[in-house]
């Protein structure tokens, strides 16, 4: 397009486009009709195709137009959002942002969050803290942190929660298990297996909804050894025979592989938590981006071929923590 287009053109195309009509366009912009129609004229003549068709009642958007009008449209917004940033870095009292996580939320998630706010707000410093989701909601209650990054399902009053990822949950096992083999585990093979989990009181409801699902499809979980981090989880693994569930995607300590489970599709969903009263004033603008950046995310994530292989197409799909 050319550089003498501007934005006001495509705002104002958009108007004419909304109204029907140049002279009627022209009144509500309180410019004059010669002027709205020399900017069309260059809008046509920039973008080399009909925008507009004439008629006797006025004009008419061409197919042409309307993507020309959809991506005006996001442009536009694009503009306003970069305005609200910047008067909001200028005008936010620059109060240290503090950020609580749990250990088993992806960590390419937290970064993101923190690289996101940073570009948002440069001056504002971010203070985490890690811990359990028992230990940060009891934070967040208490207005001691802004916001957690957690696994679902959350529970308590007045919570904000933003759920951002979705990951499938996947049998880590020992490389030279005999099971290993396989491509995928069904619920019989996993069996009395599975005896490695997360400490349940680190996140109670989680536990909970895991065994009904595995209950569901036959597998009764025997909570033999639990952990607190997903390192302690995968060295149990490693030293013995047992198996855990972990999200697909995560960095494997040497010797161990993932396999999923026949049938179902589990998910471990992360999100941003809010407490009821928090003052953090950069938490809006930092929500809205995030939603930006995901909004095409809706589907799980292609499956690691090295690490897992993915089900067939005929599998049912079960939220575990959503």
């Amino acid at each position: 397009m050319s550089d003498l287009i501007e934005l006001r053109h495509l705002k104002n195309f958009i108007a004419v486009a909304e109204a029907g009509n140049i002279s009627r366009a022209a009144e509500n912009l309180f410019i004059s009709q010669s002027c709205l129609s020399g900017q069309m004229k260059q809008l046509e003549e920039a973008a080399q195709v009909c925008l507009l068709v004439r008629h006797s009642g006025g004009v008419q958007a061409t197919p042409a137009a309307q993507i020309l009008i959809a991506g005006s449209k996001h442009i536009l917004k694009l503009r306003d959002d970069l305005l609200i940033a910047t008067r909001s870095a200028d005008t936010v009292a620059v109060l240290p942002m503090r950020l609580g996580f749990s250990s088993f939320v992806d960590h390419d998630l937290y970064e993101m969050v923190c690289s996101v706010h940073t570009a948002l707000y440069p001056t504002c410093e971010i203070k985490s803290q890690g811990g359990d989701n028992v230990e940060l909601l009891s934070l967040l209650d208490r207005g001691e942190i802004d916001a957690a990054l957690l696994t679902l399902p959350v529970s308590g009053a007045g919570l904000k929660t933003y759920p951002f990822t979705h990951s499938r949950l996947v049998v880590c096992m020992r490389a030279d298990d005999p099971l290993a083999k396989l491509k995928e585990i069904t619920p019989a093979d996993l069996g009395s297996k599975l005896t490695i989990f997360r400490e349940p009181k680190q996140h109670p409801e989680a536990h909970d909804r895991l065994i009904e699902m595995l209950n569901e499809v036959g597998i009764t979980g025997d909570v033999a050894s639990t952990n607190k981090t997903p390192h302690e989880l995968q060295w149990m693994v490693e030293s013995s025979y047992s198996y855990a569930l972990i999200p697909e995607g995560s960095a494997l300590q040497k010797g161990l592989v993932t396999r999923p489970i026949a049938g179902v599709t589990w998910t471990v969903d992360s999100a941003l938590i809010l407490g009821r009263s928090t003052s953090q004033k950069t938490l809006p603008q930092l929500i809205k981006e995030l939603r930006r950046r995901f909004r095409l995310q809706i589907k799980l994530p292609p499956a690691k071929p090295v690490r897992s292989v993915r089900p067939s197409l005929r599998d049912r799909i079960l939220p575990l923590f959503a």
